[in-house]
């Protein structure tokens, strides 16, 4: 109605589905993404660049946009990332650095998302991680650092990332190590450090 509109959100499947999309670029207002919002858009290419005042990510929300390449920056502010929001996003390089605000990493968030070839960095505000949370993240590289804070690692956790090196340390507030949560794991080295009440 010739109206001039802030946005700061994105719902849920907004855009799901759509193939014409090439490229996406976010007003700085934006504060969320809803869930499935670009779940499917398997014509997305470039990097993804997702402001810095975006608070919450949903589950699915980038869910098999496989053609995405480039450095994943999340931006601090982010609280919240939904279960499978980069699931088969297989195209991302470099590290992954999960914002301090974070205290959960929800099932399958970065699930499939094999062309991470940097460090992976876990703050240490992280208190959950979900089952296949960075399954088939095989390229991560570097030592995989997990707090003494983190309390539940879920099923397939870390399941077949073959290029961490170094020693793994099980984080002491854990009480179980769930089925197959680092199975194929095969680039650690040295001493497995279960702790006493596991």
């Amino acid at each position: 109605d010739g109206g001039m509109y802030t946005v700061i959100g994105i719902a849920k499947e907004a855009f799901k589905g759509n193939t014409d999309i090439t490229a996406i670029e976010f007003p700085k207002t934006l504060k969320n993404i809803g869930q499935y919002a670009f779940s499917g858009c398997s014509s997305l290419a470039g990097e993804l660049e997702i402001p810095s005042g975006v608070i919450t990510i949903g589950g699915h929300a980038f869910e098999n946009c496989s053609n995405l390449t480039g450095e994943l920056k999340i931006p601090d502010e982010v609280t919240a990332i939904g279960a499978d929001a980069f699931l088969n996003c297989k195209g991302f390089t470099g590290g992954l650095k999960i914002p301090e605000k974070i205290t959960k990493i929800e099932s399958g968030t970065f699930e499939g998302c094999s062309g991470f070839d940097g460090e992976l960095t876990i703050p240490e505000s992280v208190t959950t991680i979900g089952g296949g949370a960075f399954r088939g993240c095989k390229n991560l590289t570097g030592e995989l650092k997990l707090h003494d804070g983190i309390t539940s690692i879920g099923n397939y956790a870390f399941e077949d990332c073959s290029g961490f090196k170094g020693e793994l340390r099980i984080p002491s507030g854990l009480t179980v190590i769930n089925q197959t949560a680092f199975e194929g794991c095969s680039g650690f080295t040295g001493t497995l450090v279960i702790p006493a009440n596991i």
